[in-house]
């Protein structure tokens, strides 16, 4: 099925620049299943390009709806509904030093306790293990009644503070869509929020971490 179809609200006239053409096209080689929005397609695009690193490592991948298989066989899915293995994030049952990689993608705002639940990945991972990790900044509420909630946002520095035990941190922005970042200039200005040189924000960060 096409990932953007005429009617579509997602990526609204997606296909006038070459950076987001792109992102679609590869997203329909390779059969991409998750939603097109502009966030979770860089996100994704990311993640797909540490597949050759992380081969045949043992890679948790945290809470996902839509299994990254290309990750090799040592791939498992962790989660409290239907994924590989079930369990509380913040009470990993891996022992410690026992992976070679998590991903941890759109998962920490819906945890209860984000420094415990990062605590405890970096307690699984081998020593130079990776934690691939990423979260949403601007952006909805997107909890679901009576399943999970949302409650958390992290900026960068937010991030840094979270991760600031593992070796090595790499913080990476989500850009805005030419459209995005007129609306958020937008609702800057009409708020009162500030000066444009003072005022920062992103749809979301992606977090590489080495244990």
């Amino acid at each position: 099925m096409p990932l953007f179809r005429d009617g579509d609200s997602l990526l609204h006239d997606c296909g006038e620049r070459p950076e987001q053409r792109a992102l679609l096209a590869w997203a329909e080689e390779v059969g991409l299943e998750s939603p097109p929005d502009w966030h979770r397609l860089v996100l994704e695009r990311w993640l797909w390009d540490h597949r050759e690193r992380l081969d045949g490592k043992r890679v948790l991948d945290v809470g996902v709806d839509f299994r990254r298989d290309y990750f090799g066989p040592g791939y498992v899915t962790f989660g409290q509904y239907d994924e590989d293995v079930t369990g509380d994030l913040h009470e990993l049952p891996f022992a410690t030093g026992s992976l070679d990689a998590v991903c941890m993608t759109e998962v920490l705002e819906h945890v209860e306790r984000p420094q415990r639940a990062v605590d405890e990945v970096r307690r699984a991972l081998k020593p130079g293990g990776v934690l691939l990790v990423t979260s949403p900044f601007v952006w909805p509420w997107h909890g679901i009644p009576g399943v999970y909630r949302d409650f958390w946002r992290f900026t960068h520095e937010g991030w840094a503070y979270l991760l600031r035990d593992f070796a090595k941190v790499a913080i990476t922005r989500v850009p805005w869509t030419n459209e995005g970042a007129t609306f958020w200039d937008m609702v800057r200005r009409f708020e009162g929020m500030g000066w444009k040189r003072d005022v920062d924000a992103a749809t979301g960060y992606l977090a590489e971490a080495i244990a």
